[in-house]
C-alpha cells in the first residue's frame, strides 16, 4: 500500500558565492494520488512547479508562471519569481513594475538557500540571520509546507526579530488554470471572486470594489468582462489590477477564487492576511502578438458554485446561448491600427521567452503590511518595489518587536462541464 502523498528530494544544481563556497540547492516534491504536484526550491523558499489535474482527472498541466531550471530562475527579474517575499512597502501597481538587474549568474549570497528539515511529508524551511557585529547566529524566518491527500497545499509564514520591527512575509504566486504557457487566451477563459469591498489603486487611492467594472466581489468571466468593458470605451479595460483589501483575515478566510472554464480546473485561496495583490500582469511588457478578449454572443449569464464535502470546488456554468461555448469563447487579434493598443505595446519580455508577457496569467500575493494613504503630490511615486531579500528589509512599522506569523491554504478542484458528460471520479487516495 503507498501513501496518498509522496515527498521526495533531489539536486536542482549548485550555487557558488564570491568566495568559491559551493552549496547545493536541493528540490522537494510532493506527488498525491489525487493528480496533484508541488515542487519548492530551498533556494528563495520558491515554488517552482504546481501541475493541478482537469475535469477528467486523467491529465495535469503546470499552472504554475515559473522557471524550468536553476538558469532560467536565476534570471527572472526578482518580482516574477514565486518565491517567499519580504514586504518592503507597497508594490507597484504601474507598468514600471519590472526590475533590470537580474543578474543570472551561478555566483549568488548563499544566504539565500534556506536551511531545510523533512518531518514525513511537511517541509520545514529556515532562513538564518547572522550577526554582522556578534555573528551569532538565529533563525529569522520560517515557511512551513504540507500537501494534503485532497489536494489541498497549506503554508505557514512565521518571522520573529528582536530589533523593535516586525517583518512579514508569503509567496508572490503567478497561476493560469489553463496551464502555464496557454498566455493571455488562455487567462481570457477564467472566472474570477475575490473576496473584497475595496481595493488600492495605481494612485494609492481606497476606492470601493463597486466603482470598477469588474465587481469581483461576485462571480466574473474575465474576457466576457474586458470585452464589454472595451466595447463601452471604459478606462483600464485592458486588464484588473489592484490591491485589494480582503473581507476576512481570519485563519482560513476565504480570499480568491480562480475557476478555467476550458479544462475544469479550479483554485481556492484561503488566507489570515488583511490585503491581496491582484493583477492580470497588465503591467508586463506585450509580446509580438497581443490579444484582446473577443465575445460578439455574450454567452454566459450565470456562475453558480457548489462546493463538496472535501471542499473541492464543483462549478456550474449554465445560461448559455445555443452556439457551443468554443465558438462563443473565441480569442481574437486587436488590428494593429489600434491606437490604444499601440501606446501598450513594448518589447516582449526578456525575462522568461513567451512566458512573462502582458495578460499571460494572475499574480496573487498576500500582503500584511497596513495600508497607508499618501500625500496627493506624492501618488505613485515612492511605492517600495517587492523582491526576494535574504537579510531584514525595512520593517512596517510596528508596536512591539512580536512575531509574526501567516497562513495560506490553496485548494484545488475540478468543475463540472457546460454539457452532460459520464461522471469521472477522482483518483482514489489509497493505491493498491
Amino acid at each position: 500500500m503507498s501513501s496518498p502523498v509522496r515527498l521526495t528530494v533531489e539536486d536542482f544544481g549548485t550555487l557558488t558565492d564570491e568566495q568559491g563556497h559551493r552549496v547545493a540547492v536541493q528540490k522537494f516534491t510532493w506527488q498525491t494520488s489525487a493528480g496533484l504536484k508541488l515542487c519548492v526550491l530551498n533556494l528563495d523558499a520558491a515554488i517552482i512547479e504546481l501541475c493541478a489535474p482537469d475535469r477528467s482527472w486523467s491529465s495535469s498541466a503546470n499552472v504554475l508562471l515559473a522557471a524550468d531550471t536553476l538558469d532560467e530562475y536565476l534570471q527572472l527579474d526578482p518580482t516574477l519569481a514565486c518565491a517567499a517575499h519580504f514586504e518592503q512597502g507597497w508594490p507597484m501597481l504601474t507598468r514600471n513594475g519590472l526590475r533590470q538587474n537580474a543578474t543570472g549568474c551561478r555566483t549568488v549570497d548563499l544566504n539565500r538557500v534556506w536551511h531545510s528539515f523533512v518531518d514525513e511529508t511537511r517541509l520545514h524551511l529556515s532562513l538564518v540571520h547572522k550577526s554582522p557585529t556578534t555573528h551569532h547566529r538565529s533563525t529569522f524566518a520560517t515557511v512551513t509546507i504540507c500537501v494534503e491527500a485532497s489536494n489541498v497545499v497549506r503554508i505557514q509564514y512565521q518571522t520573529c526579530c528582536t530589533s523593535g520591527g516586525l517583518y512579514r512575509l508569503a509567496h508572490r504566486l503567478l497561476f493560469n488554470l489553463a496551464g502555464h504557457d496557454a498566455g493571455a487566451a488562455g487567462a481570457f477563459e477564467h472566472v474570477l471572486q475575490l473576496n473584497a469591498d475595496s481595493y488600492v489603486d495605481e494612485r494609492r487611492n481606497l476606492r470601493a470594489a463597486g466603482e470598477h467594472f469588474t465587481d469581483l466581489r461576485i462571480a466574473q468571466h474575465l474576457g466576457l468582462s474586458l470585452y464589454k468593458a472595451r466595447n463601452e470605451g471604459l478606462e483600464g479595460a485592458d486588464g484588473v489590477r489592484g490591491i485589494y483589501s480582503l473581507n476576512n483575515a481570519a485563519q482560513d478566510g476565504f480570499a480568491v477564487r480562480l475557476i478555467h472554464t476550458g479544462s475544469g480546473r479550479a483554485m481556492e485561496m484561503y488566507c489570515d492576511f488583511p490585503w491581496m495583490h491582484f493583477s492580470t500582469l497588465d503591467h508586463l511588457p506585450a509580446g509580438e502578438r497581443t490579444i484582446v478578449p473577443f465575445y460578439p454572443r455574450e454567452g454566459i449569464r450565470r456562475v453558480s458554485l457548489v462546493f463538496d464535502l472535501e471542499k473541492l470546488i464543483l462549478s456550474i456554468v449554465d445560461g448559455l446561448e445555443e452556439e457551443t461555448s468554443s465558438q462563443q469563447e473565441t480569442q481574437a487579434l486587436e488590428p494593429s491600427e489600434s491606437e490604444d493598443i499601440k501606446e501598450d505595446r513594448q518589447e516582449m519580455s526578456t525575462y522568461a521567452p513567451g512566458r512573462f508577457v502582458k495578460n499571460d496569467g494572475f499574480l496573487i500575493h498576500p500582503l500584511a503590511c497596513p495600508f497607508r494613504a499618501k500625500a496627493q503630490e506624492n501618488n505613485g511615486t515612492d511605492a517600495g518595489d517587492i523582491q526576494p531579500s535574504p537579510s531584514p528589509p525595512n520593517p512596517c512599522p510596528a508596536q512591539a518587536p512580536v512575531p509574526f506569523i501567516g497562513h495560506v491554504t490553496l485548494k484545488f478542484g475540478i468543475c463540472k462541464p457546460l454539457s452532460p458528460e459520464p461522471t469521472t471520479e477522482p483518483p482514489s487516495a489509497t493505491v493498491h
